[in-house]
């Protein structure tokens, strides 16, 4: 829940004023707060102390800053906390200035890392630092880290079992102890699980599985594709990707177009259209697919026939089918409107 006309980098400036230049100067340095991010050999450099002076400096202005800001902002703290309980009581780090502030505020780096340092000083509060299966984040201090590890790691089981996206409900349905965590709370574990992510259905998967999350440029496409359920041209495909801002980078039509040459995953179905293999489509010209047909059927077909089979394999002008059976030597016309195969 965004909280109106709230400003974490005015509390904290305001709070710094009590502290001594040497406390300002590290907190400001280690948290970036109208400066850069530094490192405490970097502000121990700066000010000609040791790196476990400066360490000392920041534990004790730190706690003078706890004492200032709960006392004097016990209201916005309360409301603080209460929005991050109904928020789940876990969100991802760098989702903090979405949850919680002004559009205003959102995108300034000073209110975004303030925010943090007021996050930090808060007791309520927990940080999870980043790890090779959590994304940096925090929760309520009450929570444990190895409970959220042990969740997510039952639905990566379940998901490399079922091999397709789940919906929380079902996840939670196949594994009765997870029952007793608030929903809201099991929703948000994907946005900071390594392992599972949440698609734009709201099903869970696998960070493995391009379908629902792409890394590569071939990976996008099938993505697209998949999400579409239907043939495109490359272009719309490129524009699509594009759309979906799965990176800054933006992609080329022409790079789409050579993946989609290159893998075996993609078809051409008509001039400049693809569909997914999977979906029954088939390399090869029109004459190829037709005679795929006929030997298939293993008796003579209607034109009409023939070309509803072709447009589920191609997507082709039905004068182009019928153009290959009148002039293509593979085919036999053996009545007014029944071809077959020489």
């Amino acid at each position: 829940m965004v909280l109106s006309n709230f400003s974490p980098y005015k509390i904290i400036k305001s709070s710094l004023e009590g502290l001594k230049p040497n406390e300002v100067n590290v907190i400001t340095g280690r948290f970036g707060i109208d400066s850069e991010r530094k490192t405490l050999s970097a502000i121990g450099k700066d000010l000609g102390l040791s790196r476990e002076r400066i360490r000392q400096i920041e534990k004790d202005a730190l706690r003078k800053l706890a004492v200032e800001i709960i006392e004097k902002n016990n209201l916005i703290i309360e409301q603080l906390i209460d929005s991050f309980k109904k928020q789940g009581g876990i969100i991802k780090h760098d989702k903090i200035a979405d949850k919680f502030l002004e559009q205003a505020y959102a995108k300034n780096k000073n209110e975004f890392n303030s925010l943090n340092l007021i996050f930090y000083i808060i007791p309520q509060l927990k940080k999870i630092e980043k790890t090779r299966e959590l994304e940096e984040s925090w929760i309520m201090a009450e929570m444990n880290k190895d409970e959220l590890i042990a969740i997510i790691n039952d639905w990566v089981n379940h998901l490399q079992k079922s091999k397709k996206p789940e919906t929380v409900d079902v996840l939670v349905r196949e594994h009765p102890n997870h029952a007793k965590y608030e929903l809201t709370f099991l929703s948000e574990l994907p946005h900071v699980s390594k392992k599972v992510v949440k698609t734009e259905s709201g099903h869970l998967g696998l960070a493995t599985w391009p379908e629902v999350n792409p890394k590569n440029v071939r990976d996008k496409i099938y993505f697209v594709l998949k999400k579409e359920g239907k043939p495109l041209h490359f272009e719309e495909i490129a524009k699509k990707i594009n759309e979906q801002s799965f990176s800054k980078r933006k992609i080329v039509k022409a790079t789409v177009h050579n993946e989609l040459i290159a893998d075996d995953r993609f078809v051409l179905v008509g001039r400049g259209i693809y569909a997914l293999s999977e979906w029954g489509y088939r390399p090869g010209t029109v004459k190829e697919v037709i005679i795929e047909i006929l030997k298939k059927a293993d008796r003579p077909l209607n034109s009409d026939e023939i070309i509803e089979e072709v447009l589920k394999k191609r997507t082709v002008k039905k004068n182009t089918v019928l153009i290959n059976l009148q002039t293509k030597p593979e085919f036999k016309k053996v009545d007014i409107d029944l071809y077959t195969l020489k």
